[in-house]
Parts: C-alpha cells; sequence; structure tokens
C-alpha cells in the first residue's frame, strides 16, 4: 500500500493540457536535433504521449513496454519491474525515445532506459511529460517540472482514479451516506480537489463516476445519498 498520508494533494488536469505537453516535449526533441527511429511508450499512462508525439515528429514506429509499479491511485508496489517484455528485435540498432506521463521517484522511466539499453538500442533518450521534484531521474526532455508534490488525474485514468479517490475519502470520513455536496467537500478536505477545479478539467462528470461505482459495486444509492457497499 501508499506510504503516502491520507490527505494527499491531488491536481486533475484535461485533455487540451496535456496536448500541449506532448507538442513541448516535440518542440524540445526537434531542438536537440535528435531524429529517433521508434518511440517506446510506457503503459499505460505513455501512450497517449506517445501517439501524439509520432504524429509531431513524424515517425511510425511506435511500441510500448509495461511496467509495473503503481497498481492504483497513489498504491505502489515497490520497485518498477518489467511486466511484458518487448518484442525481440523491436529497439535494436534504433535510435530511441522512451516516453511516460510522469516521473515521480524515475524509478519506472530508469529502469525503463535501461531496459532497452539492454537490447542494443542506438542512442537512447528519454522524457516525460511531467516531472517532480522528487524524481532522482532527470530525463532528457520534459513538458513541464512540478516543484510540489502531488498525485496527478489525468484524462486517460480520470475514472480509475476519481473511484479509488472518492471510495477513500468516504471510508475515512465519519459519516455513513454522503451526498454530492459531502462527497465534494470531502474531495476538497482530503485531496484539494475543488469543485471549480475539477469542472473547469472535466465538467460534469461526478454523476458519470458516482453511477460508475455503483455499476462496479462499490457504494450503493438510496434517497439522494451514497454509502460504501
Amino acid at each position: 500500500m501508499s506510504d503516502l498520508p491520507d490527505d494527499f494533494k491531488c491536481t486533475i488536469t484535461n485533455w487540451e493540457y496535456i496536448y500541449d505537453l506532448c507538442r513541448t516535449v516535440s518542440t524540445q526533441v526537434k531542438r536537440d536535433d535528435f531524429e529517433p527511429d521508434v518511440v517506446v511508450a510506457l503503459a499505460r499512462g505513455g501512450w497517449f504521449a506517445g501517439r501524439c508525439i509520432c504524429d509531431f515528429l513524424g515517425l511510425n514506429d511506435l511500441t510500448s513496454l509495461k511496467m509495473e509499479h503503481y497498481v492504483g491511485t497513489a498504491q505502489k508496489t515497490g520497485e518498477p519491474q518489467v511486466r511484458y517484455p518487448m518484442p525481440e528485435g523491436s529497439v535494436e540498432g534504433k535510435d530511441v525515445l522512451i516516453i511516460d506521463d510522469i516521473a515521480d521517484t524515475g524509478g519506472s522511466i530508469k529502469r525503463a532506459d535501461e531496459y532497452v539499453r539492454e537490447r542494443n538500442a542506438g542512442e537512447v533518450r528519454t522524457a516525460t511529460l511531467q516531472l517532480l521534484g522528487t524524481s532522482d531521474f532527470d530525463p532528457d526532455f520534459v513538458g513541464e517540472r512540478l516543484d510540489e508534490w502531488a498525485w496527478i488525474v489525468y484524462p486517460w485514468n480520470f475514472i480509475e482514479d476519481m473511484i479509488d479517490l472518492i471510495a477513500g475519502v468516504m471510508e475515512r470520513a465519519d459519516q455513513e451516506a454522503f451526498s454530492r455536496a459531502e462527497i465534494r467537500r470531502c474531495l476538497s478536505e482530503y485531496h484539494s480537489v475543488e469543485r471549480i477545479e475539477m469542472e473547469i478539467a472535466q465538467p460534469n462528470r461526478l454523476g458519470e463516476v458516482l453511477a460508475e461505482m455503483e455499476r462496479r459495486d462499490v457504494i450503493e444509492s438510496e434517497g439522494g445519498k451514497w454509502r460504501l457497499v
């Protein structure tokens, strides 16, 4: 389980913001005159960035490397490990750009860099859309540097993260049933997720998340309130 405190800060992002970070990384790659033959996107967070960067750089060769580090919202498994090896020969003799969404400790992208180099790649560079100040690894290209630690909720895992966050605050709060307003209050209290921030980044989606939590038997509704199952 995570060693984070119960009240860790979260920041919610949207597609446009992340797309701009992909453009920033691609611009840095071009300015550095690095011309990769293949982009290796770390699964799952790096998939969107990998595809966008291929578009920006005019590349067709995109492959994936699955690292296992986080198994849930802010829940680490320990040292990052390669879960699914890349196809044999997929990077051999090729210049490679490795991309991930974020470097927290930097462990995942550092291990990916080592793994790719072990497979006889040519020149290898690394990139992340966001880099936290807690990272021990400094990628070659960074879309944005964040001094303050926060759990970043990306558009591609918005529902997944919000389910974990909402279930967590409902479990910790001293009451059995919660209205929408009370859920929002707990998200603000425990994770600094303010209503206006969430509505700007992901408008009108709390109801969607609650409905999905019901579908997955995480919560049940009664009289306009929800409780954990």
